[in-house]
């Protein structure tokens, strides 16, 4: 199906940008998107540039509001994120699509959905190609996600990367943060329903509930998580002994794709979960 009007939101703060080193201005990086986009008639996209961190919401139902038909994410997966809240939450949700332009550190959700990582100009084509694919979504509270929706660990860490380091060294500022959070992270007691199902209590530093394949990065929760099956799998990280030494363990068979196989780690599938 052809794209309809389309309607692009940019970060002009991803990482991304950094390959682009003659593109700095606002008005260039509009220019630039919008040939991506439609090079032959690319006075035909409307782009809004994001000057905080939740103006993707605000500017997805701007766009809606004004026509659009398809509404474009130029950035990071944070961006895409705050993005999809708009498109979730306006009333004409129903027939509106999102594309994406990688420019993330990770672009988590452009690796799931197999999309050109460093070709912004290969990415526009397969919005003006008008190639869809339906996807599920995952939703906590207000809040819709696509990907994963962490409990404990990883949360504290997002929090307390620093954002400036991010932006010079990438995904390494995520591992700087997380060996700060490790040394004084405590022992919560994790209670799970899932569906019907009796609650369940665990002692675990975290909970992924994960709707996409991919955790961090290039990082593989497992073939049989996927974006499409109408299925959450929740993967709970046991608390065994030192937290560095767990984190260690789990962490090399996440970079082995064996996560749910490993020990410590308890796996199930659900579309409701109380935690």
């Amino acid at each position: 199906m052809r794209p309809g009007r389309i309607g692009a939101i940019i970060n002009p703060r991803a990482g991304g940008w950094r390959r682009h080193a003659g593109v700095t201005a606002p008005g260039d990086m509009g220019r630039t998107v919008a040939g991506w986009l439609a090079p032959g008639a690319p006075a035909c996209v409307e782009t809004r540039l994001m000057r905080a961190a939740d103006d993707g919401a605000r500017l997805a139902h701007e766009l809606l509001s004004a026509g659009c038909e398809t509404i474009v994410a130029v950035g990071g997966d944070g961006t895409i994120n705050d993005v999809i809240q708009g498109l979730c939450g306006h009333e004409c949700a129903a027939r509106a699509r999102l594309g994406l332009i990688p420019m993330g550190t990770a672009n988590v959700l452009a690796r799931v959905l197999s999309l050109p990582l460093h070709a912004p100009e290969l990415a526009g084509q397969v919005v003006q190609a008008g190639q869809e694919r339906v996807i599920d979504l995952g939703r906590m509270g207000e809040r819709w996600f696509a990907l994963v929706a962490g409990i404990g660990f990883d949360g504290a860490v997002t929090r307390a990367v620093d954002l400036r380091l991010k932006q010079r060294v990438g995904e390494l500022a995520y591992a700087l943060a997380a060996l700060k959070v490790a040394g004084g992270f405590p022992r919560p007691r994790v209670t799970l329903t899932l569906d019907d199902r009796a609650p369940q209590a665990f002692d675990a530093y975290l909970t992924l509930v994960a709707n996409g394949g991919r955790y961090a990065g290039r990082y593989e929760l497992g073939a049989e998580v996927r974006i499409d099956d109408g299925w959450l799998d929740v993967f709970v990280c046991l608390r065994h002994g030192p937290l560095l030494a767990d984190l260690l363990t789990h962490s090399l068979a996440l970079s082995r794709g064996r996560l749910a196989q490993t020990p410590g780690i308890a796996h199930f599938r659900a579309r409701r979960i109380v935690v």
